[in-house]
């Protein structure tokens, strides 16, 4: 009876230690972000809250010099230990900070409370965190701010009650998104660690079993000159599947283990093609690579391909091989094969584990632009609406010769995907103009405009956080000049021509053309044709000309794309 081998190595972390680790390392994280935002955004106090600006300049201060002072003893094994309930409390403290400074902003009617959103946003999607820890995080934040801003401006009258239900609808349904994130990514990074583990337990018993295979074959094959027996007792004893075959890719010799493998007998196995043991597809990779390259001479390593046992069982094999002369044999081609089938099937399971990942951050993102979208979307159906039409004209775009190097499929995909986030400025814009019916005055228009300025300043500060967001950089262009004109004429800064980035030119179309087939609380929706005509006679003085040509060619997609989303959001409603 074969003994058991001893487990040998290191013995493995466990996966909840890592996950404390991993904690840990991400709390440094927050705080280093939250030392330089909590800074940066004392400009912010400059510009819109002046007069407070002393009082706030100390409070910010105040905060950042007590994170730089837990980062600094964060590292101690007494400190790091309690590292959950530190990273808490610091995100408690920040709210009560930002709430200080609503209530000297006007309290409930001040849009200062956004900070703290901001802080729920982007610590949740850096914490590895619980369901019960978000939901006890985000509500714990709320009461701070709720009771801060309520016991300093009491009693509040009506106007002031709707704007504690609107603050309090955004606050919870952000806390709501963000947990279902947290969700996602905390049992999608357990997934991983357990497959990393399983990975790295089976990479320990390959080793164990083979151990150092390649040396023990070199140093065997020195001797084959010497004595055939010797030979093969090699080959009887390797655990991976060795076998010998002639210049014509027949089969001469085959060790019991890789008889074993294939479900056959070492007599049956012997003068048959090996191309038997090989699916269609994989033959002429056989014969017209592997084995012409070992009749060249030269020697292969780690081929991987598919094969089929005598019964037809698929099995994933890594392949290496070169030439060896037997007196017995002649010139012939020695390959080890190696059986793969469990390791390739660990990670499919991790590349299924990041595609979730992706996944849930896609709708993690779709879900934070739909925050500022739905206080003046009726639809629902705006975003998904913009995201079709983007496609439409950036795959009809991507046709044009002088464009073809610029929108690449990976373009396409991160503009999809960053023009859910065009408007995401308008979070920052007060419901008294977002909402207001009629005309605005010059005064509120200017503040409107500002909602450029704020999305594209908000997603800057997300993409210093994650080098990997690229779409990030599409949608800060897409935010600061999407209001921009071909004549010169937009805002905020006037840009004309190429001057504006081409993602913000493609996104204007999109976004005019659903704001004019849209209905409006200051107008209907126009149909496809007078919305057609109108932006054709704006090509060249709104519209890149070439942007126009493209829509004029897809036009049909538009309104089928249009039509069809708006319905499907109304039935779900």
């Amino acid at each position: 009876m074969r003994k058991k081998p001893s487990t040998t190595g290191t013995q493995a972390v466990p996966v909840h230690e890592e996950m404390e680790e991993l904690f840990y390392q991400r709390t440094r994280i927050c705080l280093w972000l939250g030392v330089v935002f909590f800074s940066l955004f004392a400009l912010l106090d400059y510009v819109h809250a002046r007069s407070f600006f002393p009082l706030f300049l100390f409070y910010r201060l105040s905060y950042v010099l007590i994170m730089l002072g837990l980062l600094a003893i964060l590292h101690l094994p007494p400190i790091r230990r309690h590292t959950p309930a530190i990273m808490f409390a610091v995100m408690l403290l920040g709210t009560l900070v930002i709430s200080l400074m609503t209530v000297k902003l006007g309290g409930f009617a001040s849009g200062y409370y956004v900070g703290i959103l901001l802080m729920i946003a982007g610590a949740f999607s850096v914490l590895p965190l619980t369901v019960a820890q978000a939901l006890r995080l985000g509500a714990s934040m709320y009461l701070v701010y709720a009771l801060t801003v309520y016991v300093n401006d009491r009693p509040l009258d009506r106007p002031e009650l709707m704007y504690v239900i609107n603050n309090s609808f955004f606050f919870f349904t952000l806390v709501i998104v963000t947990t279902v994130q947290c969700f996602d990514e905390f049992h999608t990074q357990l997934r991983s660690l357990r497959a990393q583990k399983s990975l790295q337990t089976i990479s320990r018993e390959l080793k164990r079993y083979t151990g150092n295979l390649e040396s023990l074959v070199r140093e065997r094959l020195a001797l084959l000159e010497e004595s055939d027996l010797k030979f093969r007792d090699l080959y009887n004893n390797l655990l991976d599947l060795v076998v010998l075959i002639d210049m014509h890719g027949m089969i001469r010799m085959i060790n019991p283990h890789g008889a074993d493998l294939l479900e056959c007998s070492s007599q049956l196995l012997e003068n048959r093609p090996f191309s038997d043991f090989l699916p269609p597809h994989e033959r002429e990779l056989f014969h017209g690579d592997v084995l012409t390259r070992i009749r060249r001479g030269e020697r292969i390593k780690g081929v991987q391909m598919q094969m089929l046992t005598y019964r037809g069982r698929p099995l994933e094999v890594e392949l290496s091989g070169n030439t060896v002369h037997l007196p017995e044999h002649g010139e012939c081609c020695q390959l080890i094969i190696r059986d793969i089938s469990l390791t390739k099937e660990m990670e499919t399971r991790v590349l299924e584990s990041k595609q979730l990942l992706d996944t849930s951050r896609q709708a993690a993102i779709f879900g934070l632009a739909r925050l500022a979208e739905c206080r003046d979307d009726t639809t629902g159906a705006h975003l998904l609406r913009i995201r079709a039409y983007t496609r439409i004209l950036a795959v009809e775009l991507a046709t044009v010769p002088e464009l073809q190097s610029v929108i690449t499929e990976h373009f396409i995909d991160d503009l999809c995907l960053s023009s859910l986030l065009h408007d995401i400025g308008k979070i920052g814009i007060s419901d008294a103009i977002l909402l207001k019916p009629g005309r605005l005055t010059a005064e509120e228009y200017e503040t409107m405009q500002r909602h450029c300025t704020y999305g594209s300043n908000a997603l800057a500060s997300a993409e210093k956080g994650s080098e990997s967001l690229s779409f990030l950089r599409l949608g800060q262009e897409i935010t600061r000049y999407h209001h921009e004109r071909w004549d010169g004429r937009g805002y905020p800064y006037g840009l004309a021509g190429e001057a504006i980035p081409l993602s913000a030119r493609i996104i204007a179309l999109a976004d005019v053309y659903d704001a004019l087939t849209s209905t409006r609380p200051y107008k209907p929706a126009y149909p496809h044709e007078q919305a057609r005509r109108l932006i054709a006679e704006e090509s060249g003085r709104r519209f890149d000309p070439v942007i126009v040509e493209a829509f004029l060619r897809r036009e049909q997609e538009f309104k089928s794309a249009g039509t069809r989303l708006t319905r499907d959001r109304a039935r779900t409603s």
